[in-house]
């Protein structure tokens, strides 16, 4: 144990030499200092002090101070809520869009294929089996193409003419 006797205690700021030097003269001269002096100004002391110039309030200014830090607290809060409900809502709302995309897309890719596949089966049925270059221009074949050419099969001699 230490004990100490604060009138004991003289040393000025350019005196203090270690951290308990710091907070003896910080607690003897709390009730003379205005700011921080440059040799406390560290995060522990900043601490303090704005803690002692909250307890140093008047009734009223404390209420007062009260009140504004609940209803920052409140505002940060509510900030935060709608931070999030906004993400939520961003979330949902991209997954949907998403969702509706991808259909949109696989629909489109399964109508492809699916002509695809008629038109080799109708192609099949009228010129005998497909040469794998065939095959391969069918399946990379657009929408449009393949239309053109179920349209065009009846008008053909051969798988060529109608794949030209």
């Amino acid at each position: 144990f230490r004990f100490l006797q604060m009138p004991l205690f003289t040393k000025q700021e350019h005196e203090l030499t270690s951290h308990f030097d710091k907070w003896i003269y910080f607690l003897k001269n709390l009730e003379d200092l205005d700011s921080i002096p440059a040799i406390l100004n560290e995060p522990v002391f900043n601490k303090a002090f704005r803690a002692a110039e909250i307890a140093n309030l008047s009734y009223q200014q404390h209420t007062t101070y009260e009140q504004n830090l609940l209803d920052y607290m409140g505002l940060k809060a509510a900030m935060a809520n709608a931070k999030d409900e906004g993400r939520k809502i961003g979330l949902i709302e991209g997954e949907a869009r998403g969702e509706a995309k991808g259909r949109e897309i696989g629909l489109a890719e399964g109508e492809v294929k699916g002509q695809a596949a008629l038109l080799k089966r109708q192609l099949t049925k009228k010129f005998g089996p497909l040469s794998p270059a065939s095959i391969c221009k069918l399946d990379t074949a657009t929408l449009e193409q393949l239309e053109t050419w179920s349209e065009a099969i009846l008008d053909c001699d051969s798988i060529e003419q109608l794949l030209r």
